[in-house]
């Protein structure tokens, strides 16, 4: 423990000195004292010294240093499946996990509901409990998992044992179902487009069924299903028609079967986006470069847009005037990079949508005259490497949370070194992140201007981000879904429609809905002064209900939270200058039932991931041995954490309570032992 002051070491002793002084004018030289308070009075003066020298010390700031510890006892995280496959019955905590709160450290945490993903809910502890002396988890699961990854990965990247507590039922039932449905989310007006359904049986062989998928209460496909043994799977390949565009409710069903324990899972309901044509996308580059590549394929993920490339120095091959009239947006890479390319990229319309990607290649100078909504200040050509930090105030259409973290994770990109500047309305999605701390600086932005959308990637690398997005998550989900709101935010119009609400076209049952909406004043400003309301009506039910959008940023937003399956109607409306604007929008609701799909627990998964990670698979009877098993591991043991810590003087209590005792007991002293003449 020490003490340190801001000030020369004379400056105390002037303190004393002044303690000192004080207490020779109050007491020897102001008063005149008797023989016989000699001693009193020499305590007193001493208190009083002692009194004035700590409270000129404490003006000098001192600080204290000293090293804190503290204890902290193993942790045990519970993770309780309260889905709808484990019975209510089965979800409350055991009396054997209570037990083990006298020994460690027990947090509790639920996941499940309408679907189960246990890898996520094991992830989630490692993220949350990082740095935390977590010495095992607990999971409470009937092991049915029906969204997300194989769980055993995420159980072993914890580090620790994983006791699994089997719930459910094992007992195979005479039961059929659809277990799953694989489509094109998105088909086009006068085609055709593939569905694969995936038809499971149990304890059902010999028996026939019929596979039907109806279409606005009409049977569209029939196709009879035998069941040619009790563990019965199969796959049916069919062919729909998309004669009308819009979203389209189809529902695939399976007729029961004599001695069914459940029909609930006969049936799935998917929706189907269809549109009236493919939109271009014109990816426009001065030189090869493995973005395009990367770019071509995100894109063309989605079968709504259709892409063409265009990359070599400016000439023949460049796209003519015709060729740009088909265009429904165009992508520039590395643009403008010299004055023949400045002048080609001024001569494109005005109405064209435009996503810039500003690179090592790019002529910053020539750029910043396009006066496109962003602009580079930068006195030397250099350029830096530049991560993705999120942005929470982002309202004009929603990412995916895990994703955006996913993508704060990727790897650099090349951008401009300098100072940008963006026009008023341009929204940041993601900031640039340099040397790791987080900047101010758009490295993923959009906005408008005049009657089209922008929207800019300040930085070159993204065959990096798709490549590396692969080796997290074992696809380019990640990457092409971004790419994919890029696109479709950037080249949908933008309306002109001084007010608008932004949806997603499709939703799942389990997700929850938020709508943004935003408004622009007379001098096309964005404005969230007028109150904005909508009515919402579900097309099944005819039920309309009334909801107001809260501002959020500069625009709006409203969080509906979980809707039921159906289509619905949005019709919003504000008032402003006396005039009012509308706005009308369709969006689904898509059924997701999953948790009565499979109701056979699977202990052999809780079994392997106790296995691999070094716990055991219990019953919930045997949960009373718990304690002993990790208590007999002889690794789960308390962590004494020590650090240093400075606090002024000042604060510290015990220094106040001097402080007044010292005072009291002087004002004692001269109240009764004292005697003034």
């Amino acid at each position: 423990m020490q003490v340190f002051f801001d000030y020369p070491w004379y400056v105390a002793v002037l303190c004393v000195a002044a303690g000192a002084a004080y207490s020779v004018a109050l007491y020897w030289l102001h008063h005149k004292k008797a023989d016989g308070n000699r001693r009193t009075t020499i305590a007193l003066s001493v208190l009083r010294f002692a009194t004035v020298t700590i409270l000129a010390l404490l003006l000098m700031g001192p600080v204290l240093k000293r090293k804190v510890s503290r204890n902290e006892r193993p942790m045990v995280v519970v993770m309780r499946d309260v889905s709808q496959s484990v019975p209510i019955e089965q979800q409350a905590i055991p009396t054997g996990i209570k037990e083990m709160e006298k020994e460690y450290e027990v947090v509790y945490d639920s996941f499940g509901g309408g679907s189960t993903d246990i890898a996520a809910a094991l992830q989630s502890v490692g993220n949350r409990y990082a740095g935390r002396n977590v010495g095992a988890v607990v999971l409470m699961s009937d092991g049915i998992v029906n969204r997300g990854a194989n769980p055993e990965g995420a159980a072993t990247a914890l580090g620790v044992p994983v006791y699994t507590v089997a719930l459910g039922d094992t007992t195979r039932r005479r039961d059929a179902w659809v277990s799953e449905v694989r489509c094109n989310r998105v088909a086009y007006a006068g085609s055709q487009f593939p569905m694969q359904v995936s038809v499971r049986a149990d304890l059902l062989q010999g028996e026939r069924a019929t596979l039907s998928v109806t279409h606005e209460g009409r049977t569209v496909v029939s196709k009879p299903v035998t069941f040619t043994d009790n563990g019965f799977s199969q796959t049916l390949d069919i062919t729909l028609d998309a004669d009308r565009a819009g979203l389209q409710r189809y529902t695939v069903a399976l007729s029961p079967s004599p001695g069914e324990t459940s029909t609930a899972n006969n049936s799935r309901t998917v929706v189907v986006e269809v549109l009236d044509g493919r939109r271009k996308v014109a990816i426009v580059a001065s030189a090869p470069h493995p973005d395009l590549g990367a770019l071509k394929q995100a894109i063309e993920s989605n079968p709504n847009y259709a892409v063409e490339v265009f990359a070599s120095p400016l000439g023949a091959s460049t796209p003519k005037g015709e060729q740009v009239k088909d265009w429904d947006m165009a992508i520039l890479h590395n643009m403008p990079r010299d004055a023949e390319w400045l002048r080609w990229v001024q001569s494109l319309p005005a109405t064209l949508p435009l996503v810039y990607i500003v690179g090592t290649q790019t002529d910053v100078a020539r750029f910043n005259t396009l006066h496109c909504g962003m602009e580079i200040t930068a006195k030397r050509s250099v350029t830096e490497e530049v991560t993705a930090s999120g942005n929470d105030a982002f309202t004009l259409f929603a990412v995916d949370a895990d994703i955006r973290r996913r993508i704060e994770s990727l790897p650099p990109l090349a951008a401009p070194f300098g100072n940008y500047r963006t026009a008023p309305g341009v929204q940041p999605l993601f900031y640039a992140k340099i040397g790791g701390h987080a900047s101010d600086r758009p490295l993923m932005a959009f906005g408008t201007q005049g009657d089209s959308r922008r929207a800019y990637i300040m930085g070159e690398g993204l065959w990096r981000w798709r490549l590396h997005s692969y080796l997290m998550t074992g696809s380019h989900d990640d990457f092409d879904q971004l790419i994919e709101k890029l696109v479709v935010f950037t080249s949908t119009s933008s309306r002109r429609d001084r007010l608008h609400v932004t949806a997603e076209r499709i939703y799942r049952q389990d997700e929850r809905v938020t709508l943004h909406a935003e408004f622009y004043d007379d001098n096309w400003q964005p404005t969230n002064q007028p109150e904005v309301g909508c009515d919402l009506t579900n097309t099944g039910t005819k039920a309309t209900k009334h909801y107001d959008f809260q501002p959020s940023g500069s625009g709006y937003a409203l969080p509906l939270g979980t809707l039921e399956p159906g289509n619905y109607l949005l019709h919003a409306r504000t008032l402003f200058g006396g005039k009012e604007y509308t706005w009308n929008g369709t969006f689904a609701v898509e059924a997701l039932d999953l948790e009565r799909l499979n109701l056979v627990a699977d202990h052999t998964l809780l079994n392997t991931i106790s296995h691999t990670t070094g716990g055991r698979m219990l019953l919930p009877h045997q949960t009373d041995s718990l304690t002993a098993l990790m208590r007999n591991r002889g690794d789960m043991k308390g962590v004494r954490y020590t650090n240093t810590q400075y606090s002024p003087l000042v604060s510290l209590p015990l220094v106040l309570v001097l402080i007044i005792l010292l005072l009291a007991l002087e004002w004692a002293g001269r109240k009764y032992l004292l005697n003034d003449e």
